[in-house]
């Protein structure tokens, strides 16, 4: 006798593919607008979930293959043959769409590396940037023909199932053998919400976050910032009298101090309006410091550009890569600063250089600096433009998605020689 309904690995198959075909062709309506952290985001979701409905393809097909199922639906042989065209095209669309997409992300301007759901890599193909449009134009052909497919998959199996009176839907339908109604209003429930999901996950957050940042006060110490560029005229506040009468005897000389592990060198970027939080995991300084010997003290501090971490594999490839930091080019950034003054108190203020992506700027970082017997404690911040060392190329040297001032902060202790 001939299978009445198919397996129910097939059954599972066909939907789990469906509610995410559904999902991806939604998510690919939201694949627009300003670049954000959420536009990013539902890019790395969206190519995820195309490997997922290629590998689950994959799957059916084989099990079209090896399976039994029921016989094909009675009628004229025009529908019988349209029947047969849906679903054909429908394996298409599964393979081809993931295909492509595939294509577009391996000869991407931006190497990005691909994880899927953030977690397993996924290689990109070896070939050449001559297949980005016709993998562009494809992909977009199959995703409008994803959605013709939909609309005539469905009136199919309605048509059948009300007007015709054939039990189309029990073969299919997961626990449906007497009459489906209900498991088809569910079914298209379903397909409804998984449109509904891909329209709305990683909801834009640009229009709140600049009403929270035009309704926001100025942080206090603002002016305290430190600028990328100080003005010419700039000098450093005057010291308490009682700072300066200093012993000759007590004078601290010259050190070099020596960085204890556990320090924390981290950067803060907006993408629109949005704080993008990440930090360097490896980095280096020397360091030849007293406060009774400004003059004499120099600092010297290399960053190794590869090692950012934002929390995003995805998002730090990209930082490594042309557009950004260049690390290929540019491994590392130098601040070097040989001017330091005192600012009152346990502030103090270095002014020297920052050399990043071929580029050397003046730079100014302020810090608070405790001193116990041979130990320190530091910790400061600076601002840095990222567009006057031209970190961020093409559509991301603009200003209005990412911002041109990044913030960094760092702390760490070093100890000297004991004296």
């Amino acid at each position: 006798m001939p299978a009445q309904r198919y397996s129910y690995t097939a059954i599972t198959l066909h939907w789990l593919i469906a509610l995410l075909l559904a999902f991806q062709i939604a998510l690919g309506w939201a694949l627009e607008g300003n670049n954000s952290p959420e536009l990013f985001a539902r890019y790395q979701l969206h190519k995820s979930v195309g490997i997922t409905i290629l590998l689950l393809t994959l799957a059916r097909l084989a099990v079209r293959l090896f399976v039994s199922r029921p016989p094909a639906s009675d009628g004229p042989a025009w529908t019988r043959t349209l029947a047969s065209v849906v679903h054909w095209l429908f394996y298409l669309v599964m393979i081809l769409g993931p295909i492509t997409g595939w294509l577009l992300v391996s000869t991407a301007r931006v190497e990005v590396q691909t994880l899927l759901y953030g977690v397993i890599p996924w290689p990109h193909m070896p070939v050449g940037r001559s297949w980005h449009e016709p993998a562009e134009s494809i992909h977009g052909a199959m995703a409008w023909l994803a959605i013709g497919l939909f609309a005539l998959h469905i009136a199919g199996a309605l048509r059948h199932q009300w007007l015709l009176g054939k039990p189309e839907l029990q073969r299919m339908v997961p626990f449906a053998r007497g009459k489906a109604v209900g498991a088809a209003i569910g079914a298209l429930a379903l397909v409804g919400g998984a449109f509904a999901a891909g329209d709305s996950i990683y909801p834009d957050k640009k229009q709140a976050a600049a009403q929270q940042r035009s309704a926001a006060p100025a942080t206090p110490g603002a002016a305290a910032t430190p600028s990328a560029v100080p003005a010419a005229n700039e000098e450093a506040p005057e010291t308490d009298a009682a700072e300066e009468a200093v012993v000759e005897d007590t004078k601290q000389p010259l050190a070099d101090w020596t960085v204890a592990s556990g320090g924390r060198l981290g950067f803060t970027a907006r993408w629109n309006g949005e704080a993008i939080d990440g930090r360097f995991s490896r980095w280096r300084a020397a360091i030849r410091f007293s406060p009774d010997e400004l003059a004499g003290s120099t600092i010297r501090v290399t960053v190794d550009l590869a090692s950012a971490d934002t929390g995003d594999g995805q998002r730090d490839d990209s930082l490594k890569s042309s557009d950004f930091f260049d690390v290929g080019a540019h491994p590392n950034a130098i601040f070097s600063a040989r001017d330091i003054r005192h600012l009152g108190g346990d502030r103090y203020e270095a002014r020297g250089t920052l050399d990043l992506r071929g580029a050397s700027k003046p730079a100014t970082l302020r810090f608070t600096l405790q001193i116990d017997g041979d130990r320190a404690r530091v910790s400061g911040t600076a601002r840095i433009d990222r567009t006057a060392f031209g970190v961020g190329q093409g559509e991301w040297a603009a200003t209005d998605a990412i911002a041109a001032g990044v913030d960094i902060a760092f702390s760490f202790t070093a100890t000297r020689p004991a004296s």
